[in-house]
C-alpha cells in the first residue's frame, strides 16, 4: 500500500485499506513515447494527446470503497464521480447533487442529482445507484465506511432525488461524501460474486467519471481514456491518461528530462532547483498533512506519560525542518496541522529541550529504556526522521530499535495491541479537510487495532468533545469543541507531533491547470489539467 520517494515531503499513503490482490487486467501497451522537450514540441501527436503522470506507488486495489487511501483515490479521481467535491477555499461544491438540504433535526439529508450523467457504458446514473454505493459502503464495513459511521439508509424518491437518512446529525457527513465515488449498480451487481463486487472491481470500472479504465499492467502503470460522454465536457484535458509507477525519484527525474512523463509527484528536493531553472515548473503546496510519531499506550514503556513527554522534548525539529524538509514545509504547531480549520494555536507543543527531557526522566526515575518503533521504508522524511529521532533519544538514555515496514505490514501491526510497536511513524492524511477527519479518525478509541488509531489512544473526554462536535451545525460551536479536544489529547502527549510538510509536483511548462488539492492529498486531479 505504501510505495514512498526520495522527497522529504509526505508521501505515505495513510489509510485503512484492505490487502486486496489486484488483477491482471491485460497487458498494457505503451503510448509512442516519443523525445520531447520540457515544453513538449516533439513526439507523435498520440503523445501530444495523453497525460503520463510518474508515481511511486501502484494502487492495491481499483475498488473506490477503498478511496480513503490516497493509492486508490488517485486512479478513483478520474474513473468516478461523487455527490460533491471541495471547491476553492475548502468550500463543499456541487458535483452529480446539484442542491442538497438538512432536515431541522439534522438526521435527513435532501439531494438533487444532475439527469445527465452516463456511466461509461451508457447506462444513466440515478439515485439507484447513489442509494447502491451507500449500502454497499456500509454492508462491506471497510475504508471509506469509517468517514461514514452515521449513514442509516438511503430512499430513492425518483431518479434525480433521494433522501439519506442518518443514525444521528452529523456535521461532517456532507464532506465525507467527497469520498463516495459513484457506482453502476447494474454492472456491479452482475459481477458480485460472493464478495459485492470486490474481486471484480479490484480490476476494473464501473463509473461515469471523465476517464474509463482501459487496461492495468500490475506493478508498472494503470491507463484510462477519455469519456466522451462526460457530462463536463471536455477542452484541451487529454485524451488518454497514464500513471506510470516509477518507484525511484531518480527514474522519475529522468523519465521527466526525456519528455517521457509531463508530471512527476517524487522528485529528489536536491533536484528541485536544477528542474525549476531548466524550464520545469516546481510547484510547492501548503497541505493538511502532519507526521506523527504516535506512542503505544498500553503494555508499553511508552504507556508512562512521563516518558512519553520528556520524548517529545528529545527531538530537535528546526533540524527537522531545515535538514530533512529542506524548507518545504514547516514545524508542527499541535495535535492539528496549522493549516486545517479549528487548529487551536494555543495548544502546547514540545520544542527541542534536552536538558528538560532528562529532568522529566530522572523526576519519574525512568532508566535504560529501550523502545521499538517502525515507520514506513524507503520514504525519505521517515527514514531520515527516524534515525534522528534515535540519536536524540540516545542522548537522554533512551534506546530506539528501528524497523522500517511496508504500510500494509504496518496495518497488520496494529490489529493487536501485541504486535503494535512502542512508537509508529506515520502521516496523517486527512480524507477531508475538516478537523473531524484527524481528530475522530485517528485519536477515537473505536478505532483502535481496527483503524487509524494507531498508538491505541484512549481518553473517554476526547471522544465525547469530537462526537458532540460532529452533531452541531454552528461552525462555531464545533470549533470550540474540537479546540477542547486538542488541549485534551495535548496534556496526554499521545504522539511526536513532527512536522507539516508541503507537497511539491514538478511538471513541464506548457502544462497548465494542475493545482495541489488538500482534499485529495497526493493525487493528481486529470480533469483539470490542460495539455496543452
Amino acid at each position: 500500500m505504501h510505495r514512498p520517494p526520495a522527497t522529504p515531503v509526505a508521501r505515505g499513503r495513510k489509510g485503512t485499506l484492505g490487502l486486496t490482490s489486484v488483477l491482471l487486467v491485460g497487458a498494457l501497451a505503451l503510448a509512442a513515447c516519443g523525445q520531447s522537450t520540457p515544453g513538449g514540441s516533439g513526439g507523435s501527436d498520440v503523445r501530444r494527446q495523453t497525460l503520463i503522470i510518474a508515481e511511486n506507488e501502484p494502487p492495491a486495489t481499483f475498488d473506490p470503497v477503498q478511496a480513503d487511501n490516497s493509492t486508490v483515490d488517485e486512479v478513483s479521481i478520474p474513473a468516478y464521480d461523487t455527490l460533491v467535491k471541495y471547491g476553492k477555499g475548502g468550500v463543499i461544491a456541487p458535483a452529480v447533487a446539484t442542491e442538497w438540504t438538512f432536515s431541522k433535526d439534522g438526521k435527513t439529508l435532501d439531494l438533487t442529482l444532475r439527469d445527465d450523467v452516463t456511466f461509461h457504458d451508457g447506462t444513466k446514473l440515478t439515485a439507484t445507484d447513489v442509494k447502491y454505493t451507500l449500502d454497499r459502503i456500509g454492508k462491506l464495513q471497510m475504508g471509506v465506511a469509517s468517514l461514514l459511521t452515521a449513514y442509516d439508509s438511503a430512499e430513492v424518491v425518483d431518479d434525480t432525488h433521494l433522501a439519506i437518512r442518518l443514525k444521528q446529525s452529523y456535521a461532517p457527513f456532507l464532506g465525507a461524501l467527497s469520498r463516495v465515488y459513484l457506482l453502476n449498480s447494474k454492472l456491479v451487481q452482475a459481477n458480485a460474486g460472493s464478495d459485492d463486487g470486490r474481486q471484480w472491481l479490484a480490476a476494473n470500472g464501473a463509473g461515469s467519471g471523465p476517464y474509463k479504465l482501459t487496461g492495468y499492467t500490475p506493478n508498472q502503470e494503470a491507463k484510462f481514456t477519455r469519456h466522451d460522454g462526460y457530462w463536463g465536457g471536455f477542452t484541451n484535458q487529454a485524451k488518454d491518461v497514464v500513471i506510470r509507477y516509477l518507484p525511484q525519484a531518480a527514474t522519475q527525474k529522468t523519465a521527466l528530462s526525456n519528455g517521457d512523463v509531463d508530471i512527476a509527484m517524487d522528485i529528489d528536493p536536491n533536484d528541485w532547483a536544477g528542474l525549476e531553472s531548466g524550464g520545469y515548473v516546481v510547484d510547492k503546496a501548503d497541505t493538511n498533512v502532519q507526521l506523527y510519531v504516535f506512542f503505544k499506550m498500553k503494555d508499553s514503556p511508552a504507556a508512562d506519560k512521563a516518558l512519553r513527554e520528556a520524548i517529545t522534548y528529545a527531538y530537535d525539529y528546526d533540524q527537522h525542518q531545515s535538514a530533512i524538509l529542506k524548507g518545504a514545509g514547516k514545524k508542527a504547531a499541535g495535535v492539528l496541522a496549522s493549516t486545517m480549520a479549528c487548529a487551536d494555536p494555543t495548544v502546547a507543543q514540545a520544542g527541542y529541550d534536552l536538558d528538560k527531557a532528562k529532568s522529566i526522566l530522572d523526576a519519574a526515575g525512568l532508566k535504560n529504556v529501550t523502545l521499538t518503533m517502525s515507520y514506513l521504508k524507503a520514504t525519505a522524511e521517515m527514514e531520515q526522521a527516524a534515525t534522528l529521532l534515535q540519536s536524540d533519544l540516545a542522548k537522554i538514555g533512551v534506546k530506539v530499535e528501528l524497523s522500517a515496514v511496508t504500510y500494509p505490514q504496518y496495518v497488520e501491526m496494529l490489529k493487536s495491541n501485541e504486535t503494535t510497536p512502542d512508537l509508529g511513524m506515520i502521516y496523517g492524511f486527512p480524507p477531508y479537510p475538516d478537523p473531524d477527519s484527524v481528530l475522530h479518525l485517528q485519536f477515537n478509541s473505536k478505532f483502535i487495532n481496527n483503524g487509524q488509531n494507531s498508538g491505541g489512544y484512549h481518553n473517554p473526554k476526547v471522544d465525547k468533545l469530537v462526537e458532540d462536535a460532529q452533531k452541531l451545525t454552528d461552525e462555531e460551536a464545533r470549533c470550540a469543541l474540537y479546540k477542547e479536544a486538542q488541549q485534551t489529547i495535548a496534556a496526554d502527549h499521545p504522539s511526536i507531533n513532527m512536522s507539516n510538510p508541503q507537497y511539491v509536483t514538478v511538471h513541464r511548462k506548457g502544462l497548465t491547470g494542475y493545482a495541489y488539492d488538500p482534499a485529495h492529498h497526493q493525487t493528481v486531479d486529470v480533469y483539470q489539467v490542460q495539455v496543452g
